[in-house]
């Protein structure tokens, strides 16, 4: 009988061993000189500023919040170039079902993401311009949002009031 080793006995083995907990890496800009450093220095390797521990773990949540909300905003540009290609997928003979489940998809998701995005990160007051850039995107992205349902609302009322009906059986 041939007896195969177990890979993940193997593994386990090989994997170094460490005394402390595995933790995250936070990094926040130094008060002193700006540059990025991580929270476990006790002093910037830029400048030789000291660090108090207490600021710089409260630095590091800051700047790890303005990060989210940058990468947020992207998302939402994202979700943008993708309900445009939803909408124009429509069109196609081939992919009409698919166009039509995520425009429509996303034309619910955006508004939402949009809200959640301003309720979340407003309150952040930074000089940082990666979040003045990010507050921009969302700003237009739910601008445009509401400027399409306002559209879309209007274009349903004028053609319900021009006596167009699209689903009656003749």
């Amino acid at each position: 009988m041939l007896i195969f080793p177990n890979p993940f006995k193997m593994v386990k083995a090989a994997w170094p061993r460490t005394s402390a907990s595995p933790q995250a890496i936070q990094v926040f800009p130094c008060s002193n000189c700006n540059e990025t450093i991580n929270t476990s220095m006790q002093q910037c390797t830029f400048c030789s500023a000291p660090i108090d521990p207490v600021a710089a773990q409260h630095a590091a949540e800051k700047t790890a919040k303005i990060s989210q909300a940058c990468s947020d905003a992207s998302y939402l540009k994202i979700m943008v170039g993708c309900a445009l290609t939803f909408f124009v997928a429509r069109f196609s003979p081939f992919l009409t079902l698919s166009g039509f489940a995520g425009f429509t998809f996303l034309e619910i998701a955006i508004p939402v993401i949009v809200i959640r995005w301003w309720l979340k990160y407003c309150s952040i007051e930074t000089n940082d311009p990666d979040f003045t850039q990010a507050k921009l995107s969302a700003s237009y992205v739910g601008g445009g949002a509401l400027l399409f349902l306002l559209f879309v609302l209007t274009g349903r009322v004028a053609v319900h009031a021009l006596g167009f009906e699209f689903n009656s059986v003749q």
